[in-house]
């Protein structure tokens, strides 16, 4: 996903959060004692080529001691949050946009944006969130809390839900709890445990395509799946990533009913990506953060593909199973194409079509 120009945004917010006095993220405080210790924790993992998308933190539950420090670190393209609730409820992800037209959402301001003590020190009584974070170019990518108050705070990834969560246990000082390095060490093999059986995932996924099916006038039409999902695995994954057709022919990528993650597909001809979310200067705080009609909204589908202009499926909800589909026109040669929100996860696709 193209995110650097819009995320870049976050940086210039950061300092101009700081102006205005309001909360951002959360730094350690100074270590009261010598024995105050940082604890990471790994945020997603991902193996690009096979586009497989791990959604947890590793490790999922952390023992601390009163005083200590959580650092959470993204891992991955796919975006993530580290989010307190302290007893709220969970907020949506995409909002509408106030006064905006019919249809038209944003990123929830509640979700997109830092939310911490300013001092970093947390008790677990209030909101706490890292704001939407990821490994590309400037967003945010770490964020960190300093624990003041013996007991068991869980929190959530808002953009995946329930499903990925974590539990941080503060424990009295008097209480033996393995050392910083030990924890990751183990957190990193459990990584690496995850990855591994997300490639059995990976294969459930590629058992999915359906064969081509031959038409009245002597066309074919080809299949492409469109992602797949099982536990913590999302598959940012065209099956097959390759696909040889004719002029003439008809391909229809069809959602797997396995799948939980929206997607596009997207042909763009050497037109720019373009970025994700569009920003809206407000006259107090920070701009809204709209979804771009660019990325939303269908273009050209009903128009046979050719290498002239961008053809876009729009935004596609896996709510309920859907399918795109596309004539080839008259063109040759290997067509490019992608998912605006997780090409740079591994979810990419060419057709290489015949005459």
């Amino acid at each position: 996903m193209k995110k650097t120009a819009i995320f870049g945004l976050f940086i210039a917010l950061v300092f101009g959060l700081m102006g205005l006095g309001l909360p951002i993220q959360a730094q350690a405080a100074p270590s009261a004692t010598s024995a105050n210790q940082t604890y990471t924790v790994v945020v997603g993992a991902e193996k690009v080529s096979h586009g497989i998308t791990v959604q947890a933190y590793f490790p999922a539950t952390l023992h601390i001691h009163v005083g200590d420090t959580v650092l959470w670190k993204q891992n991955s393209h796919e975006i993530h949050t580290v989010t307190f609730l302290a007893g709220a409820a969970l907020p949506e992800l995409l909002v509408p946009v106030p006064n905006g037209p019919a249809g038209a959402l944003m990123l929830n301001p509640q979700v997109a944006f830092p939310t911490a003590p300013a001092d970093g020190l947390y008790d677990g009584t209030t909101y706490a969130n890292s704001g939407v974070m990821s490994t590309d170019p400037g967003q945010p990518n770490q964020f960190s809390l300093t624990f003041t108050q013996a007991g068991t705070y869980e929190y959530v990834c808002v953009v995946h839900g329930v499903d990925m969560s974590g539990k941080i246990v503060v424990e009295d000082t008097s209480t033996s709890i393995p050392i910083p390095s030990l924890v990751s060490a183990r957190a990193n093999v459990q990584m690496h445990k995850m990855l591994k059986r997300g490639m059995v995932v990976w294969s459930k996924g590629k058992s999915q395509i359906k064969p081509p099916q031959k038409n009245a006038d002597g066309t074919t039409t080809y299949f492409v799946t469109v992602g797949y999902h099982q536990g913590k695995f999302d598959i940012m994954y065209f099956y097959p990533k390759q696909l040889t057709v004719h002029q003439g022919d008809t391909v229809q990528w069809d959602f797997s009913a396995m799948n939980m993650a929206p997607h596009t597909i997207t042909f763009l001809n050497g037109a720019e990506e373009p970025e994700l979310f569009t920003a809206v200067p407000q006259p107090d705080g920070p701009p809204l953060l709209v979804i771009n009609p660019d990325v939303a909204l269908p273009q050209n589908t009903d128009q046979p593909l050719t290498r002239t202009g961008i053809y876009n499926s729009g935004l596609i909800d896996p709510a309920a199973p859907h399918s795109f589909a596309l004539k080839i026109g008259n063109v040759t040669g290997t067509i490019n194409y992608l998912c605006l929100l997780h090409d740079a996860s591994g979810m990419v696709g060419s057709l290489v079509v015949m005459p």
